[in-house]
């Protein structure tokens, strides 16, 4: 059995309309140069940071043992670690699981899914994100709602509230949301999916009241309506407004999802694969969430690495409602940085069944686009949006 003897990075960028993005993929090799890992440790900011993380966890923790071991590796970084759920740690932790989740699929010749239980479906759908204009206009919002009607999805999401914005809202900018989706709801007919957005931040009389203004358009759901810090302030979001809630982008590790599911404060989970902890992380919460019968919709602005964990992830989980993909509204190179990346087909995506993730690392075309330089968001990652 091959033994990890180190780790290498590929770093890369791509954009779509209302965001740069650059990613850091792990590399996690083995005394066999034909056979490695790849994993997702993406944190959107502090990629350096991530990679000295990742660098002392192979030293400390993986060099010469057997990969087959992921959940006791994953147990060992965790608590010997002292990451605790921050941000940074739990995201250079994620992208080792991953790795370690292909290697294993590589190494038993099964595909990661078949590894996690087996294929509760084989076709998984997705919404899409990363189409619209923000701000737009409601008739420009609507025009661009229509054409990702015309690709196939039965499903997507954005953030009708603008950028001038935070905690509170204007009465001008709250009419002019409304405004925004009534178009969309128009455009898009009563039987596709719209998910609304609201990336945390308002306070708590703010999105309730905003809430109430968006039910009629019948959303799937109202997603981060207020911070996620505060558990007690989305329990009052979801008893006062008629629209199922979603939260988890920003949170880490298994606990806070459980005092979430404890506190009936969310219809629907959105950890991210690359920064929640990984595979093994994910497959836990999935089932802190089943024994309360609320649903998991992966959040997923990953590279194609993160995106195929989550779609394995995904298939093997039985109560997965929906998943996040911004895939085909990135730049198009982002289909050719990995071969055997799926596109989505009439709102699904189908998985293939090579082993591991499945996926080929095309390192000439990593090269060809390095990450972009600076802060890809100057008004922040929130405020910004």
């Amino acid at each position: 059995m091959p033994v990890i003897k180190g780790v290498e990075f590929r770093q890369f960028s791509a954009r779509h309309l209302n965001a740069k993005r650059n990613w850091l993929v792990v590399k996690l090799n083995t005394d066999n140069p034909n056979i490695f890992g790849l994993g997702d440790a993406g944190s959107m900011t502090n990629d350096e940071e991530v990679k000295s993380l990742v660098k002392n966890f192979v030293e400390r923790f993986l060099i010469d043992k057997d990969p087959l071991d992921s959940e006791v590796h994953w147990t060992n970084i965790y608590h010997d670690g002292h990451l605790r759920g921050g941000r940074l740690g739990t995201t250079a932790l994620s992208g080792l699981d991953i790795a370690l989740w292909d290697l294993k699929g590589k190494l038993l010749d099964k595909p990661v899914y078949q590894l996690l239980g087996g294929a509760q479906r084989k076709k998984i759908r997705v919404y899409a994100n990363g189409w619209y204009s923000n701000p737009g206009t409601a008739e420009q919002n609507a025009d661009e709602a229509k054409k990702v009607v015309d690709m196939g999805y039965t499903a997507l999401k954005f953030d009708p509230f603008g950028q001038e914005n935070f905690y509170t809202i204007s009465l001008p900018e709250a009419k002019l949301a409304q405004n925004r989706m009534a178009a969309v709801r128009q455009a898009v007919g009563p039987f596709v999916d719209i998910l609304l957005e609201a990336h945390g931040k308002f306070n708590v009389m703010t999105a309730i009241q905003l809430g109430k203004r968006l039910e009629e358009y019948n959303p799937l759901f109202y997603e981060e309506p207020v911070p996620p810090e505060n558990i007690a302030e989305l329990l009052q979001v979801r008893q006062s407004v008629n629209i199922p809630i979603a939260t988890g982008e920003c949170l880490y590790t298994k606990f806070p999802f459980a005092q979430i599911v404890e506190a009936h404060a969310a219809d629907i989970l959105q950890p991210d694969v690359a920064n929640a902890g990984g595979i093994t992380e994910l497959k836990k919460i999935s089932a802190i969430a089943e024994a309360k019968h609320i649903t998991m919709a992966p959040h997923n602005i990953c590279s194609p690495v993160g995106a195929q964990a989550e779609l394995h992830l995904s298939s093997s989980i039985v109560n997965f409602e929906i998943m996040e993909y911004h895939a085909e509204f990135y730049s198009d190179h982002y289909f050719h940085l990995f071969d055997g990346f799926p596109r989505q087909k009439d709102g699904y995506v189908t998985l293939n069944d090579e082993p591991g993730l499945g996926l080929i690392i095309n390192d000439e075309e990593i090269s060809a686009h390095p990450p972009y330089k600076g802060n890809t968001n100057p008004k922040g990652l929130v405020k910004g949006i």
